[in-house]
């Protein structure tokens, strides 16, 4: 062992005073700090200002030692102590033990005789100018060094600044009798203070009881002379420096308070703390010195070791300095401009000048009938303005703002927490087996057995992500959209709908991303950052569920940055033209030239993939070789979506083709006399109750024996063959407005939800050829004109119903195909086509406020069934129109799937022979339905047909995600309303949106 020299002199003071030699002391300190099972006395040494003349230089009894804090303690020892220290010259032991109630240390009933209570407490014996004291080392053990005892990688103290607590200095007083002069006192207290400077070792006496350390007691003072004196705890005696200070850590580690760094050192510490330590020694808790060269690359501390660090790299990331969600709004140039960035956030801290206008509640949406409310009230836009939003939208074009921020917060909030299955529904389904079951297992964990704070933050940080990331609708407190609004809204340029005002859409922004987003990451992140500290077992399974959501949202947002680039044009990272080079991105992403040649490298093979994957169309069109030469392998697309794990051939009543069906009363359900009378009846029934049209269903339109043959028609259509027809009513004899209600009241029993066919809110559609119009026929919609049309399915609904008023002289036949007969077809002959049709690249333009554009796939397999929803017109465009930005066209591929699709269904149809009053339903997603050319007499009426939407809820097929949007705008509330058009208006002129749906 090493001392200094200051130590070794300590050393052989204390062992002078006990007549004994500096290793008999060390051992005997050694045997000290053991556990003692023995009840024989034990010598422990005393300090040096206890020291007593060679008389009493016998060993003093120890009753008591305490090895929980490993330090010396000495028992039934009074001394006279002051400010900490005492000259050892002005005081003798021998006066001490002379007193009558100090019992001596030799005697030998000295066990028996003592009574005290203060015989339990004990002197601990501390040394301040240890420079890091360490508890779990024996204060006189020696067994290391106690100067500078850091690791060789760090010299730096384990707590940052302020971290340490220091012991309370109290004074302890040297009590004397009552007539003890006061000036007397002050000439012992100055010259124990002298004496303490010359002292060589600063040893202080820490009364320490059992019980406490804040209320301690010793035997009598030995200038009082009374029975019991109370000593305060003392610290040690602050020294010369302030580097001598010593500190108690809550883990009893008593430790110098170090001084302010200087020099290089306190510049390392200044950039350490602004590009953090690395992770490698944060975990080892080193001193982390960056490269002063390199700040950000590997660190000082970590270029110095010569071990391999594969497995821990020199790395600063950490996970509370992730980004989660769309950034702020720092980008827009109108942001900038504006007085908006700050402590507050947003523009609500700035004084406004309101109108007169009353205020309004506007209703935001963006799933089904799930909305918000916010209020509104108009304002006065700055004048000579030209601020634009990033769509180009004038900012004040709408002056209106939200009245209330902190009602706004409490609305979306509220709006999330009821929303939160909703949006997991939406954006997550069973296809993806893995995200699924995880999500369900976090939903789950974060409520039952016992509710984890931090998956429910997760969840909600997840979808308040899809929350600013998905489109908005907008609409007034009445349900209709606000025309005052609206009126001066500029048109979105990448949605058709009422999407929000530029203001009100940057105000929303701002309290999402700012006072919603914002401070759950914070929570989420600093609650993640502590279960990897702690590392407990029992937050694993935690710590997984929250990683894997995060790591999903991180997808999904980048889905949404590539995607809104695509919309703004922007160059994407991995496209053709993008630069890496250029000196913005380099700043942007902190690369150097390696770096660089690197992602320039990572571009071109993306692209020359995608360049690849192009030329497999171009060069099957070239050679016009057939399918079954064209492999498509999952690895080859851009989705990597696979039908190899479908069912090669479904089976049941959908599969089925010409030769399935015997007569036609396989095909109709043909009404009896009382059956038709049951339907009058049921007419009768609901006139009677002077309700809405509307309101028709199966207990306001009562059918008691038929209603049970349409109930089973609705199982087999869901479950069966997937189509139902009705015969045996006569239009004729009712009056157009029961001809509706009959119609609705025999649906009702078939799917009593119905739903919005089109952006003004029908909710039947009129079909017959718009005789009176001057388009061309092939510049009409399908169903305003007497041209045929090819297999197709009706956008997303769920059930086709259509009631039959008059037939065409000829032609003008329904025409029907099993989609399942299409898809085993496919499977058996072409399988490579079902693989294209069943990816997301299917290109579906939709104009106007009712649908949006949209990719997606043509084929689906979802909850064990086979879908198919396609229709040419959207897919391929109308002749004289320019697709949408944006939204691409169909490859040759794609064109010949889509001719091949209708060859097969071609081979495999049926075709009805319509009566007037026949009702037929179709299942939507099971089967394609096309129809005959026809032609109509001059003086008879035309063909006519009322179509409405249906949905049976207790029967409905689940849905994929890809076409759960489309289903929800049919059927659930939204802004549009509902009218009934019960009688038909003629057509002169059609919308481009229409022209683009069935």
């Amino acid at each position: 062992m090493e001392f200094s020299s200051k130590e070794l002199e300590d050393i052989q003071r204390v062992a002078g005073l006990f007549n004994l030699t500096v290793d008999e002391l060390i051992q005997k300190s050694r045997e000290a700090s053991k556990p003692s099972t023995q009840s024989s006395p034990e010598l422990v040494p005393v300090p040096s200002h206890h020291a007593a003349s060679s008389s009493s230089r016998d060993a003093l009894p120890a009753r008591h030692l305490s090895h929980r804090d490993h330090t010396l303690a000495w028992q039934n020892v009074q001394v006279a102590h002051h400010q900490g220290s005492l000259d050892v010259d002005s005081f003798e032991i021998e006066e001490y033990l002379d007193q009558p109630s100090a019992p001596s240390a030799t005697s030998d009933g000295a066990q028996d005789t003592i009574q005290d209570s203060a015989l339990d407490e004990q002197i601990i014996l501390l040394n301040p100018q240890t420079a890091w004291y360490d508890c779990d080392t024996a204060l006189w053990s020696f067994g290391e060094p106690t100067e500078g005892n850091l690791s060789q990688e760090d010299d730096s103290p384990p707590e940052e600044d302020g971290a340490e607590s220091y012991v309370p200095v109290t004074p302890m007083q040297l009590d004397s009798d009552p007539g003890s002069d006061s000036t007397a006192r002050e000439e012992r207290r100055e010259k124990a203070e002298k004496a303490l400077d010359s002292v060589g070792t600063e040893w202080a006496v820490v009364s320490s009881s059992p019980g406490s350390l804040s209320s301690l007691q010793t035997p009598m003072s030995p200038t009082s002379g009374s029975a019991e004196k109370r000593y305060h705890l003392i610290a040690p005696k602050i020294g010369r420096s302030a580097s001598q200070s010593i500190s108690q850590t809550s883990s009893g580690k008593i430790r110098k308070k170090r001084s302010p760094y200087q020099g290089t050192k306190k510049k390392d510490t200044h950039l350490t703390r602004q590009v953090h330590a690395c992770v490698r020694c944060r975990m080892q808790r080193n001193r982390c010195i960056p490269d002063p060269n390199n700040a950000r690359g590997p660190c000082l501390t970590c270029q110095q070791k010569t071990v391999r660090m594969s497995r821990l790299p020199c790395l600063r990331y950490m996970v509370t300095d992730s980004t989660l969600f769309r950034t702020s709004l720092d980008y827009m140039a109108f942001y900038k401009s504006h007085p908006m960035i700050g402590p507050h956030h947003g523009d609500f801290h700035l004084d406004r000048q309101w109108t007169s206008s009353p205020s309004k509640i506007l209703c935001l949406g963006q799933l089904g009938a799930m909305h918000l409310k916010v209020e509104l009230r108009e304002f006065v836009p700055p004048a000579n303005t030209t601020d634009v939003d990033l769509k180009g939208r004038p900012m004040y074009a709408v002056p209106w703002a939200i009245v209330d921020p902190d009602a706004a917060v409490r609305s979306v909030n509220e709006y999330i927490d009821s929303g939160m299955h909703d949006y997991l529904y939406e954006h997550l389904d069973d296809t993806d087996r893995l995200r699924w079951n995880i999500f369900q297992a976090a939903h789950r964990a974060s409520i039952f057995p016992t509710p984890n704070r931090m998956l429910q933050k997760t969840l909600r940080l997840w979808v308040a992500c899809r929350f600013i990331e998905s489109k908005w609708r907008c609409w007034s407190d009445s349900g209709f959209a606000d025309s005052e609004i609206l009126a001066s809204n500029p048109r979105d340029p990448f949605y058709d709908w009422d999407s929000l005002p530029p203001y009100l859409d940057y105000q929303i922004a701002s309290v999402i991303i700012h006072r919603i987003l914002t401070p759950l990451r914070k929570e989420v992140l600093r609650e993640l950052q502590g279960t990897f500290n702690t590392h407990s077992p029992k937050d694993w399974f935690v710590t997984f569920l929250t990683s894997f959501i995060l790591l999903q949202n991180y997808e999904m947002q980048m889905q949404f940055q590539q995607q809104f680039a695509a919309r703004r044009k922007a160059k994407q990272l991995f496209a053709e033209g993008f630069n890496w080079g250029s000196p913005r991105v380099r700043r942007m992403a902190r690369l150097d030239a390696e770096e660089t040649d690197f992602m320039a490298s990572c571009r071109d093979v993306v692209v020359q993939k995608a360049m690849g994957k192009e030329a497999i169309f171009l060069e099957e069109h070239k050679t016009g070789k057939t399918w079954g030469n064209l492999e498509l392998k999952p690895s080859t697309l851009a989705y990597g979506a696979s039908t190899h794990e479908w069912p090669a051939e479904m089976k049941g009543d959908l599969c089925w083709g010409p030769q399935s069906f015997r007569s036609g009363e396989d095909l109709a359900l043909v009404l009896t006399e009382d059956e038709v009378s049951e339907v009058r009846a049921g007419l009768r029934h609901f006139n009677s109750l002077e309700l809405y049209g509307s309101e028709v269903s199966p207990n306001t339109f009562p059918l008691p024996t038929l209603g049970q043959k349409l109930l089973r028609l609705a199982a087999d259509i869901h479950s069966g063959k997937g189509f139902a027809a009705i015969r045996g009513l006569q239009p004729d004899e009712f009056s157009p407005e029961d001809n509706v209600l009959i119609f609705l009241g025999i649906s009702s029993y078939i799917g009593a939800k119905r739903g919005r066919q089109d952006e003004d809110g029908n909710m039947l559609m009129h079909i017959r050829d718009a005789k009176l119009s001057k388009t061309p026929q092939h510049d009409r919609p399908i169903r305003y004109s007497a041209r045929a049309s090819t297999f197709h399915t009706d956008t997303f609904c769920d059930i086709l119903a259509l009631q039959t008023r008059s037939c065409a002289l000829e032609g003008g036949r329904n025409i029907l195909a099993s989609s399942w007969t299409v898809y085993n077809k496919l499977m058996a002959t072409h399988p490579e086509v079902c693989e294209l049709l069943a990816q997301p690249i299917w290109p579906f333009d939709s104009r106007g406020k009712f649908f949006e554009s949209s990719t997606r796939p043509l084929l689906f397999y979802h909850g064990g069934r086979v879908m198919m929803n396609l229709a040419r017109e959207p897919l391929l465009g109308l002749e004289g129109v320019r697709r949408p930005a944006g939204l691409a066209t169909l490859t040759q591929a794609q064109r010949d799937a889509l001719d091949l699709v209708e060859t097969i269904a071609t081979q495999n149809q049926i075709v009805l022979n319509a009566e007037p009053g026949d009702l037929l339903f179709i299942n939507n997603h099971a089967v394609l339905h096309s129809r005959e050319a026809f032609s109509d007499a001059p003086r008879t009426p035309a063909r006519y047909l009322v179509r409405a939407w249906l949905k049976n809820p207790a029967l409905a097929w689940k849905l994929p995600r890809a076409l759960q949007e489309g289903s929800s705008r049919i059927y659930d509330d939204n802004e549009l309303g509902e009218r009934w058009n019960i009688v038909d208006v003629p057509k002169f002129q059609f919308r481009l949106s229409e022209r683009l749906t069935s």
